[in-house]
């Protein structure tokens, strides 16, 4: 998940903090990161991947920290390429974990067998049954949950995001907190200190090279440029400035094989992370993560940065699942679209 090797490029600024300073805040944490952890944890689809995040849902009140648990919601098209990779990989290792089984080497199977399993809308409504039982709050992204948390954290719902995914610092986010444990220490990585990162330097960079710089990496959004990670895009950016210049020069290089229509790729990538489809917890409306300005026309990559409105067949069977209470505070709240 998120962008190859950033965090390890980001090394020399994580901090190790307690998450006890963010007592009397609230903290935002993506769902899916801890169910993904809590499944793999045990080959079940039965309650203890509940309970691993549930103890750590009391870990965050025990400490007088209020959590806002953000889970994904509808299909975005963006990712259609990504998660059919996904996909054929869970088949695979399925498949090859089945057979071990069978031979009798269990203990062989079960690397093969965790990377099989992905979390699927019932287990995740388990986990919001769980949430309403100890009176603690959630939100169903239109879509993902990273654009939904950034835009919390935007408009100063929550302090800081608890997650596994890099893609959030791309999406601009201010105070990431990773690695956390039940004890409550994890670490911090907050992007005012992107200037200090020694591994590469990024001083004086905006967001936006910085995103262009992760991006050029390999994103979720977007066909990745062989044998192109971080520092080799970061070495570029540095040296051509732009990123067309860097498409340019990658293009007649013929050691580089770019994929074809990148740069247009690239482009509509961008917009995913700058203007997807959010939930305003304040108006009740869908919007934008960003304010679209009135130059820029977006109508034509709308299943890029999701549908708008969001229509009932890109609805996930999460939401279906969560009807009783969701589809009439989030739904039907959804319908009320800004002109």
């Amino acid at each position: 998940m998120g962008i190859n090797r950033l965090l390890q490029k980001l090394k020399s600024i994580q901090t190790k903090i307690s998450i006890s300073k963010y007592a009397g805040s609230t903290v935002g944490v993506d769902a899916y990161c801890w169910l993904h952890k809590g499944i793999h944890g045990e080959i079940t689809w039965n309650k203890p991947y509940v309970e691993y995040c549930i103890k750590r849902v009391r870990m965050l009140k025990k400490f007088n920290v209020r959590p806002l648990i953000v889970f994904d919601g509808g299909y975005l098209p963006a990712k259609y390429r990504i998660e059919l990779i996904r996909e054929q990989k869970r088949q695979e290792y399925s498949k090859i974990g089945r057979e071990l089984f069978k031979k009798g080497r269990v203990r062989e199977s079960f690397p093969f067998l965790k990377k099989s399993v992905d979390v699927t809308p019932d287990m995740a409504h388990k986990f919001i049954e769980a949430l309403r039982a100890e009176n603690v709050e959630y939100v169903v992204a239109p879509y993902e949950a990273d654009a939904q948390l950034a835009y919390l954290e935007k408009k100063k719902h929550i302090a800081a995001i608890i997650t596994e995914d890099s893609d959030l610092l791309v999406f601009g986010c201010k105070t990431v907190i990773y690695k956390l444990e039940l004890n409550g220490n994890g670490i911090e990585i907050c992007r005012d200190k992107f200037g200090d990162v020694e591994e590469i330097n990024m001083l004086g960079w905006t967001d936006k090279k910085f995103r262009h710089m992760s991006m050029l990496a390999g994103c979720d959004y977007l066909p990745s440029i062989p044998g192109i990670g971080i520092k080799s895009a970061h070495k570029y950016l540095r040296k051509y400035e732009t990123v067309d210049k860097v498409i340019q020069y990658l293009k007649g290089n013929n050691k580089v094989k770019v994929p074809p229509n990148y740069e247009n790729d690239f482009k509509k990538a961008e917009l995913v992370f700058l203007y997807q489809r959010v939930f305003d917890i304040e108006t009740e409306r869908l919007v934008t993560l960003n304010p679209v300005s009135e130059d820029l026309d977006i109508s034509l990559d709308t299943d890029y940065i999701g549908s708008y409105p969001i229509t009932y067949a890109l609805l996930s069977a999460l939401v279906i699942l969560c009807c009783k209470d969701v589809l009439t505070r989030i739904i039907v709240t959804w319908i009320k679209i800004s002109p």
